[in-house]
């Protein structure tokens, strides 16, 4: 027998079985079906920066033009008391500026009518219109020449900014100034206080409000007609506004609720319920927070800018001044 039969027999290699799969981990998905989701995440992502940026750039936008948004002055007139057959005075008044320079506003002077059944009572209104057009708009207009028709000497004025007024962009603290020259030149043509009533209608009724605050021994009453609480109040009316950081951004407040709580005159609140503008429930919230004597009248039926154009008006007038006699 040979040596190669007498040699034991190699053994094979064991045979090793193939390594088990590693166990799947992350989303369990197969290979590429992950990015549907990455795309997800991302578009996400990116639709988050947008909203944000499009929220910065709707608050900055809100912070920069918020002067021509709440005021929209024009500068002809399209309607004098010379139109409606009545005489007035047309004329103007110095306002100083915080820098010392001068600029000056617009006035209007309007005698009482004598008219059957009318006759003049010696009665004085200084009026501040609201937030659009000027003095000569039609609503405007016809307001003051119904209260000369209803016996009372009227004055009023254009802010700067409207009308034949000088300045360009009106603010908060310009109206106050303007308010403040018109009551020196009202009081001079119109010296007995016992005698002088300040009326202002919409954005008006808040420079009114500002200005019998400051100076309430210059007037027996005041009338706000169709104002609001405060200019935050207001925003929240659109809902546009609630997304955005409005009392921050804010700078023409027109606080006129807080202002309100302090007033030292008897006050009457007229509104209509069908304004459109400016709902009624500013003008009782104006109502609750004023102290006694006060009075409010909700007009049925009447909008924002044609009070004058119904009964109540002259009513409002009756019992304002039947609240001054007490």
């Amino acid at each position: 027998m040979s040596n190669d039969a007498r040699r034991p027999a190699e053994a094979l290699p064991a045979m090793t079985p193939p390594p088990s799969p590693a166990p799947a981990t992350g989303t369990g998905l197969a290979p590429g079906r992950g990015r549907p989701l990455r795309w997800l995440r991302r578009s996400a992502v990116a639709l988050a920066v947008l909203a944000v940026l499009a929220w910065s750039g709707a608050s900055l936008f809100l912070y920069a033009k918020q002067g021509s948004i709440v005021y929209l002055p024009t500068r002809e007139w399209v309607k004098t008391p010379k139109d409606a057959g009545l005489a007035f005075e047309d004329f103007r008044l110095t306002v100083k500026r915080a820098s010392g320079a001068g600029e000056s506003i617009n006035a209007w002077w309007l005698p009482a009518v004598a008219t059957a059944g009318v006759r003049p009572n010696g009665m004085s209104v200084l009026f501040l219109h609201g937030n659009a057009r000027n003095m000569g708009a039609t609503g405007n207009a016809d307001k003051v020449i119904a209260l000369a028709r209803a016996g009372f000497n009227v004055m009023t004025i254009d802010y700067r900014g409207f009308g034949k007024s000088e300045g360009d962009a009106p603010y908060e603290a310009a109206l106050y100034e303007d308010a403040h020259a018109a009551l020196a030149e009202f009081m001079r043509r119109a010296p007995d206080a016992a005698k002088r009533i300040l009326h202002g209608h919409s954005l008006g009724g808040a420079v009114a409000i500002e200005l019998a605050s400051k100076r309430p021994r210059e007037f027996s009453a005041a009338l706000i007609e169709a104002s609001f609480s405060s200019m935050l109040d207001m925003s929240a009316i659109n809902p546009l506004y609630r997304l955005l950081p409005v009392d921050t951004l804010l700078t023409e407040r027109f606080e006129s609720a807080q202002k309100i709580a302090g007033f030292k005159l008897p006050v009457l609140f007229l509104h209509g319920n069908a304004d459109q503008r400016i709902p009624h429930q500013m003008s009782q919230a104006l109502y609750a927070r004023a102290p006694e004597p006060k009075a409010m009248l909700l007009v049925n039926g009447a909008a924002h800018n044609n009070l004058h154009a119904f009964p109540d008006f002259g009513s409002a007038y009756g019992l304002l001044l039947g609240m001054t006699q007490k």
